[in-house]
């Protein structure tokens, strides 16, 4: 059994659109080519991949099982070809992101990115989206993630993924149960510091700051060792921590939206690597 890369890359094109039309623009098809493709994945598989009701789909579960296969395969397909086939890149790229992404995401993107160019020079900003932005419109940085739906409208900018925003607490204490409540947030500038305090006086009660942290490894150290709650984004929440819900009487928090942008005039082909190596990376991670 073979899985050509070209159904593989329909099939997820599909599962992360939503839409088999929205699919075959991402994949230059026609809607009937989309269709045939995966009609020749599901023989190939001997099994249908989505059970098909009207124009909508869900997933069955080879489908579902197939998912973080293919998104393997392509990722190594993409690193295959950037290695032997297209021309060796030279030249830097300059990255700013928040200290909570760069801790949980940008590892990732790095250790793939120097795989496949290691002549490359990457230089990596930690700072708050509000001070990176201003640093993109000067030109001091040429990609930046950032926080928040402002950030879109001006430049090239683009939602890579948008996640909950969570009440985060140790497993295993019960800080989130004392009154006040102990928070450790981040320092001024940031966003989920000013939802915490927002949420938590719409809901009247009464909170104290334990600990501050210009990093995350600073409030995580805090949270684990059961002497604060916190607030992050979903896609960075460790998984031994514990998620606080309405339940446990925590108020609801605005959803998380990543946003990647460019640079005005910040175009080259080691640019456009990084920003797609950084965009699949932060769009597909799993959590």
């Amino acid at each position: 059994m073979d899985f050509p890369i070209d159904l593989l890359r329909t099939f997820l094109a599909i599962v992360d659109s939503g839409s088999f039309t929205t699919a075959g623009q991402q994949v230059h098809r026609t809607q009937s080519a989309v269709s045939m493709q995966i009609k020749r994945l599901e023989e190939t598989i001997g099994r249908p991949v989505f059970n098909r009701i009207g124009r909508s789909f869900t997933l069955t579960m080879e489908g579902e099982s197939l998912i973080p296969y293919a998104r393997r395969m392509l990722k190594l397909h993409e690193e295959t070809v950037a290695a032997l086939i297209r021309p060796e890149m030279v030249g830097a790229v300059r990255i700013g992101t928040p200290d909570d992404y760069a801790a949980q995401i940008l590892p990732e993107i790095l250790s793939r990115f120097a795989q496949t160019h290691p002549h490359v020079q990457v230089a990596v900003y930690c700072q708050p989206s509000s001070e990176l932005s201003p640093a993109l419109e000067k030109g001091d940085i040429d990609l930046a993630l950032l926080t928040g739906d402002c950030y879109l409208g001006k430049g090239e900018a683009e939602v890579v993924r948008r996640d909950p925003t969570l009440w985060v607490t140790s497993a295993s204490h019960l800080a989130h149960e004392h009154e006040p409540l102990p928070l450790a947030i981040f320092q001024s500038q940031c966003v989920f510091r000013d939802w915490a305090f927002q949420a938590l006086d719409a809901a009247g009660r009464p909170y104290r700051i334990a600990y501050q942290s210009a990093s995350v490894a600073g409030i995580l150290a805090a949270v684990s060792a059961g002497l604060a709650v916190t607030v992050l984004a979903g896609c960075i929440v460790p998984t031994t921590a514990r998620v606080l819900t309405e339940k446990d009487g925590f108020p609801p928090l605005p959803e998380t939206t990543i946003v990647l942008k460019r640079s005005p005039g910040a175009h080259s082909q080691v640019i456009d690597c990084m920003a797609t190596y950084i965009r699949e990376e932060v769009s597909n991670r799993n959590v």
